[in-house]
Formats: C-alpha cells, structure tokens, sequence
C-alpha cells in the first residue's frame, strides 16, 4: 500500500469539534463579560443615586417624617435627574422615622430590562441625622 498524506475524516470530524467547543465557551465568556458590565454599571449608578439622597438628607435643616418615592435616571453628565413620567430606569425610595435623632433609610431599585415593570434591589444606606450628627 502507498505512503498516503493528508487527514482522515475521523481526525477533521475529532479537530471540528474541538474547535467548536472552543469557540463556544469564548462566545459564552463574551455573554457574561456583557452581562457583569451591565450590572456594575448599574450599581455605580445606584450608589451615586443613593449617596445624593444621602447628602441632601444631611443637608436638610428640617425632615418631615414619611416615605417618599422617586424614578430618577443618569444624564449623561453624570447628574441625577427625577422623572416626569414615573418610569424611570431607577426608583429611590426614603423611608424617614421620628425621633431625635431621626433615622434616614435610602433604597435604590433598578428596572429589569428583560422582566416588564419589575425592579430589584441594588443599594441600601441608613444613617442617623440631628444635631451633633
């Protein structure tokens, strides 16, 4: 029999697969590098969100006791806007207790984009303000 070169079917078949594999776990890393930006680009929204409310909190001369909601997005320069429309991308609720001196609890909740109207908790802060606070 004759010296033959080249690659039998079996060993293309065996390299395809290999290589398919390959290939799939790289798309695969892509989806989830994706995915891990998205969600850390909404927690650092959700905390500068959250330290805003916190600072105009501290900054308060007086707090009426209550729980306030509010849809807020992130402008391109970075501030923080309320929404007219009740739908933002964020909703920040502040839960304000009495007593002196008053405790201040700041929630952030981000939509998720796949599941309608539903948001998910991203952030939370309590902090005491009074005097000498």
């Amino acid at each position: 029999m004759a010296n033959r070169r080249g690659f039998t079917l079996i060993e293309t078949l065996i390299t395809t697969l290999v290589l398919v594999t390959g290939l799939a776990a790289i798309a695969g890393l892509f989806s989830y590098g994706a995915q891990t930006n998205s969600q850390n680009r909404q927690r650092t929204a959700a905390t500068t969100i959250l330290y805003s409310k916190i600072e105009e909190v501290r900054n308060a001369r007086a707090l009426t006791v209550g729980q306030y909601a509010e849809y807020l997005s992130i402008q391109p320069d970075g501030g923080v806007a309320i929404s007219t429309d009740n739908h933002g991308p964020y909703l920040r609720v502040s839960n304000i207790e009495s007593g002196m001196p008053q405790r201040v609890t700041v929630i952030v909740y981000a939509r998720q984009s796949n599941r309608g109207n539903s948001y998910r908790e991203l952030a939370r802060a309590t902090t005491l303000v009074g005097r000498g606070f």
